[in-house]
């Protein structure tokens, strides 16, 4: 008789390795099972970790180009397309050796490789197996979305599984989309030399961060060379060989304008990796957004829980990290936890970087006690020092406790976490003003910030009476 398994994970991203690697160490029965041979999901082979390791690369060239800001030379870089590739598989490889199916099967995991699918609520058959487990865990993930714009399809386009991997830095660069992917891809490559063009539909650029943050990056953006095209819709794509030069693509708007370019990036938005899973088969209800969880990640089927990118909440890894604790406490440990979205950071790795987390300054105003604090960067010693002065930081208040911040400035995706703590923890501003912050660092600028908060009642006319009557005293 087969043996049933305690857990069986499908995916082997950030949470279901999480979950595998927790559950197998506490002594369950667990299978593993991965659709590539090499673990680790999207975001460590074509999220997260390359585009961070290709913008460190545009930002050296960048710095060079950029050396007489700093007293030294400034040279026009040569870019080897092919070494930066190398750059980035090392960065890949380094991290791999965490998600190897070595590792876990050390662990104790059962690790397979293949495209799994239910035949049942209690059963999932992959390669021709069937396995039969008390619990599952599905973290398939997302892929790109690649929308029904017309000629698209019969044209050849890069998404973020191939645009780490040029064998050469194409001359001009078509990005549709201006959201994380695509303003973080569209700095990295007109870093490195090419002409870049990011075509938008919403009428601005990050249309899910802070408004003021968005400005400021859209003419940091430009002022590098970067072409943004807003609220204008792409309603057609072909491609066609330009007088022996090589085949060019052109967007047609809706405007009737039209753009050319030698390659074209598609970073529209993500869907759920779901149609191969059979979920009918497993009384498990999704739609074109995601796997359907409540907030212990259960599904619709008690005995299978989702987490990471497969349930539309969120599509970051440390999301999915979150939600696979969320799970192991429910699952494993029958602990009712519940997770809380409010209080997560989200960084965009632009420079100066995006971070954000707690409400948005919109909801902040309709609070009846909100207030709204800003501290601009070019007042932060540190980043007058490094002559990287562009941004502004935002403290977002209800009744003197911390509810929200936005700061778009060297370093955000660091500073961002003292405040993501704060509002988890519903701290006072004062909290974050009495700690004290080593001089000169970027991390002053959550105190400087902090003490916007008092700036106009320490300096009021009240207490201006306050000390005056005070200073009367013997």
């Amino acid at each position: 008789m087969t043996k049933v398994r305690d857990l069986v994970v499908i995916g082997g991203g950030a949470g279901g390795l999480v979950v595998a690697s927790v559950a197998a160490q506490l002594g369950l029965d667990v299978t593993l099972i991965n659709k590539e041979e090499a673990m680790g999901g999207d975001c460590l082979h074509y999220g997260c970790v390359p585009s961070k390791a290709l913008l460190k690369s545009a930002s050296v060239a960048h710095t060079i180009r950029q050396a007489n800001r700093w007293g030294l030379n400034s040279v026009e870089p040569e870019i080897d397309m092919l070494a930066v590739n190398q750059a980035i598989k090392k960065a890949i490889d380094t991290i791999q050796v965490h998600d190897s199916r070595e590792r876990f099967e050390a662990l104790g995991c059962e690790v397979l490789t293949g495209e799994a699918h239910f035949t049942k609520p209690t059963q999932v058959e992959v390669g021709g197996r069937k396995i039969d487990a008390k619990r599952f865990v599905i973290a398939t993930g997302s892929y790109a979305w690649i929308p029904p714009i017309k000629g698209l399809q019969q044209v050849s386009f890069l998404t973020n599984e191939d645009m780490f991997s040029l064998p050469a830095l194409p001359e001009s660069l078509i990005i549709l989309g201006g959201g994380p992917i695509g303003v973080e891809m569209a700095q990295a490559y007109a870093r490195l030399g090419t002409k870049v063009t990011v075509v938008e539909l919403a009428p601005r650029l990050l249309f899910r961060m802070d408004a003021g943050s968005s400005e400021i990056l859209a003419d940091v953006l430009t002022e590098e060379g970067v072409s943004i095209v807003l609220n204008n819709e792409v309603v057609e794509v072909s491609e066609h060989d330009d007088s022996g030069q090589g085949s060019i693509k052109q967007v047609t708007l809706k405007d009737g304008s039209t753009l050319r370019a030698e390659s074209l990036l598609v970073a529209i938005g993500r869907r759920p990796v779901v149609d191969s899973l059979n979920l009918e088969r497993a009384d498990v209800d999704f739609d074109v957004a995601g796997i359907k969880v409540d907030r212990k990640m259960r599904t619709s089927n008690k005995k299978i829980y989702a987490c990471g990118d497969v349930t539309g909440e969120m599509p970051l890894t440390h999301v999915a990290e979150l939600q696979a604790g969320v799970v192991i406490a429910n699952l494993i440990f029958k602990m009712p936890k519940k997770i809380n979205y409010d209080v997560i950071p989200a960084v965009v790795y632009t420079d100066p970087e995006v971070a954000q987390v707690g409400i948005s300054v919109e909801q902040c105003d309709e609070l009846k006690e909100g207030e709204i604090h800003q501290f601009e960067i070019s007042e932060l010693d540190r980043a007058v020092t490094d002559n990287n002065t562009a941004g502004v930081a935002k403290i977002l208040t209800d009744r003197g406790r911390i509810v929200g911040a936005h700061i778009i400035a060297p370093h955000a995706g660091e500073m961002i976490h003292e405040l993501a703590l704060a509002v988890q923890e519903k701290m006072k501003v004062s909290k974050i003003t009495s700690l004290v912050h080593a001089y000169p660092s970027y991390s002053q600028l959550n105190k400087r910030l902090a003490g916007q908060y008092y700036k106009d009642r320490l300096f009021s006319p009240l207490f201006r009476k306050v000390v005056a009557l005070l200073n009367r005293l013997p």
